[in-house]
């Protein structure tokens, strides 16, 4: 459902522009590590590129990607590929979203402005498009007419090690992902809808953000989970409680918590938490120490 309310979403941006392939790249380029969530922090993480894709493709449900991607042998390089089986210019506009998308993160994964890797497309160059100047801003090299769809020159990358890798960060994260994953299987519709959308968007969106993003008034909104017998502080807090619990497992400061979890202040983080959990977040950080 919210698929194909989403895709509905883009295809009515299509009916205002004459080139999707800009627009999937402006869409793509807005995407950051924090708008994966937990997930994001788990690709940072990880001790290898390589680690981070593998981890990503296990968790890809989690994620706003309607592309299947595989990271493939093909001859003598390793090369992320992206098949969109939504035909005409809305694949194209997602297509090319996720790609840049996937080009945003790698670059923070790696921390690096030139990679030596090449986004290629099947498709014909686009016109009057500054390649130039995407190819300085996604960190890498774009190539057209090309055999597949996806990222070439990945194997001599693959087993690098990142400069943020953090065993330890990497398990509870992905423990988190895990968690939410399976949740996921069991999530009211419109309760799903409301937190998939909310990682998607990422954790400072607003209920007139995820309303505006699903085609629907907040008051319909507020009306369907009321009949699902939860809230959209219920559902929110819900998703920003989960992310906590495996940051606080981590060394990272409560102030910077509360900030990439969308509060105002380290205060409302520690009363929301406190609602949800009948503790503090410093009370919960000490209680796992002890126990781990």
């Amino acid at each position: 459902m919210q698929d194909t309310q989403e895709l509905q979403v883009l295809n009515n941006l299509i009916q205002h522009t004459s080139s999707p392939f800009s627009v999937g790249m402006a869409l793509g380029s807005r995407y950051h590590l924090t708008s994966y969530g937990i997930m994001g922090y788990a690709l940072l993480a990880s001790s290898t590129a390589r680690k981070a894709i593998e981890l990503g493709l296990r968790y890809l449900d989690l994620t706003y990607v309607f592309a299947q991607i595989t990271l493939s042998q093909l001859n003598d390089d390793i090369a992320l590929t992206f098949l969109c089986d939504v035909p005409g210019e809305l694949g194209e506009l997602v297509l090319v979203r996720d790609m840049v998308g996937a080009a945003m993160i790698q670059r923070e994964v790696f921390e690096q402005n030139d990679l030596p890797i090449t986004m290629q497309f099947t498709s014909a160059p686009p016109t009057n498009l500054p390649i130039a100047d995407i190819e300085q801003k996604l960190g890498v090299n774009i190539r057209f007419n090309a055999d597949y769809n996806g990222f070439a020159h990945l194997a001599p990358l693959l087993d690098l090690p990142l400069t943020k890798a953090n065993e330890a960060t990497a398990r509870l994260c992905e423990a988190q992902c895990s968690q939410l994953l399976q949740q996921k299987q069991n999530w009211k519709p419109v309760a799903k809808l409301v937190k998939d959308t909310l990682v998607h968007l990422g954790l400072t969106a607003s209920m007139e953000d995820i309303a505006a993003h699903l085609a629907r008034t907040t008051r319909t909104l507020h009306r369907q989970l009321k009949q699902e017998q939860t809230s959209w502080r219920q559902v929110r807090d819900d998703v920003r409680v989960g992310i906590a619990e495996a940051l606080l497992l981590t060394p990272m400061h409560l102030d910077e918590i509360a900030e990439r979890l969308g509060y105002s202040n380290g205060a409302n983080f520690s009363h929301s938490f406190k609602r949800c959990k009948n503790m503090t977040p410093s009370q919960y950080r000490k209680q796992t120490k002890k126990l781990g």
